[in-house]
């Protein structure tokens, strides 16, 4: 018996991990997303990145505290060349990742508000709400744990070509 509908699965009936992992996953990178474009940029690199981080050092802090769940975004795109070098043991850390990244880039919204002197702003209540659900949804999420266990041992598919197919 099936876990998950069969739209959750692969061509090779592993589990594939949900499309809203890889959404919130780019939504806790959106640092790095705007540093890139603001770099790619080169004439208004300084302007773009003053606009959005005002304070040089948010830059950095969000960068660092955003980097597990980066991490984690590659390996997860990245899993078929990891399994064809039979690199399987990853799969633990994607869970701790997550959520030490997001309680990282929350400790750090929480820190930007006690510099500010608890005053409110929309974009960091935003991100504090933000945060606070991706904790909870990624810790409770029986999805993830299946996929996870599910990627114990990936089945690598090889292909036979005619001639090999012909010496058996």
């Amino acid at each position: 018996m099936l876990k998950l509908p069969l739209k959750y699965y692969d061509e090779s009936g592993r589990i594939l991990p949900p499309v809203w992992l890889y959404s919130l996953l780019l939504l806790l990178c959106i640092d790095w997303l705007v540093f890139i474009f603001s770099v790619a940029s080169r004439t208004q690199t300084t302007d773009l990145l003053a606009f959005f981080y005002p304070q040089k050092e948010a830059l950095g802090l969000n960068l660092v505290a955003s980097l597990p769940v980066l991490i984690t975004l590659v390996l997860i795109s990245q899993r078929e060349r990891l399994w064809k070098h039979d690199l399987v043991s990853w799969r633990h850390c994607i869970l701790p990742s997550i959520q030490i990244g997001v309680l990282i880039l929350l400790t750090s919204q929480i820190y930007y508000l006690m510099h500010h002197q608890w005053g409110f702003e929309v974009v960091t209540a935003v991100k504090i709400l933000l945060y606070s659900v991706t904790l909870y949804v990624v810790t409770r999420s029986r999805h993830l744990k299946w996929m996870i266990y599910d990627w114990a041992t990936p089945f690598v598919e090889t292909i036979e070509t005619p001639d090999e197919q012909s010496e058996e």
